[in-house]
């Protein structure tokens, strides 16, 4: 189906079946591909960002990661097809690794917490190859040389918005990977850092919630990706 667009972002209409098609092939080539999983939040910041937001559009999926974008989207009459989290398509992509025989690659966060959460993939998915982890900064060039060297065929990074999806467009050419996806607070999640909701929450699309409860101090945050988002995207077709 079409992909919609809301305050100049697309989002792709998208569920599991047609994620799986796009990373299967993926995998099977040599370009690379870049995944972006997107919310509120991340649309509200394109607007006051024309860089991120030719990143943003630039990418080659763009999945509807909150429930919000895909409330607002029904309300508006384009009713995409599904939420993906981002901490389910880093379980999803670790899977679907672990069985073609591909390596990923952790970057980002703070120090030893990709390590962490690759370690936790690896209990969850034996036979998943960790090619590397790394919590460099984005401003280091020789972390690409690295990813490049490990032939890591999925990485996943974790510098948050918008920071994650600039440097994929920065440097995807030159990782040799195949898939580059920004995957927010994800490892720390895996890490044991910090919880994800329990599975009642998750089904009733409530983790933005829980995010609240666990770290008070994103009200600010959480107040525009719920309240100010879907006002300004109403309002502003």
């Amino acid at each position: 189906m079409e992909p919609i667009t809301i305050l100049g972002c697309r989002v792709d209409n998208v569920d599991w079946t047609d994620i799986d098609a796009f990373c299967a092939e993926a995998l099977k080539g040599t370009t690379p591909k870049h995944i972006v999983t997107i919310n509120g939040e991340q649309i509200l910041q394109a607007q006051k960002n024309s860089e991120y937001q030719v990143a943003l559009n630039s990418a080659d999926l763009i999945i509807p990661d909150s429930t919000n974008v895909v409330w607002l989207s029904a309300l508006r009459g384009t009713p995409l097809k599904a939420v993906t989290p981002g901490s389910d398509l880093t379980l999803h992509l670790a899977k679907l690794a672990s069985v073609t025989g591909q390596s990923i690659f952790l970057l980002g966060s703070q120090e030893g917490i990709a390590a962490k959460a690759g370690g936790q993939l690896q209990k969850l998915y034996p036979t998943l190859v960790i090619a590397g982890t790394s919590s460099a900064n984005p401003d280091d060039e020789w972390i690409v040389n690295d990813i490049a060297k490990s032939g890591a065929a999925i990485v996943l990074i974790a510098y948050g918005a918008p920071t994650h999806d600039l440097w994929i467009q920065k440097n995807m050419g030159s990782t040799g990977a195949k898939i580059l996806v920004g995957i927010g607070g994800t490892f720390d999640m895996l890490a044991g850092r910090l919880p994800r909701a329990p599975q009642w929450m998750r089904t009733l699309h409530l983790e933005w919630f829980w995010r609240l409860l666990l770290q008070p101090q994103r009200i600010v945050r959480i107040w525009k990706a719920v309240v100010v988002f879907p006002l300004k995207a109403l309002l502003f077709k």
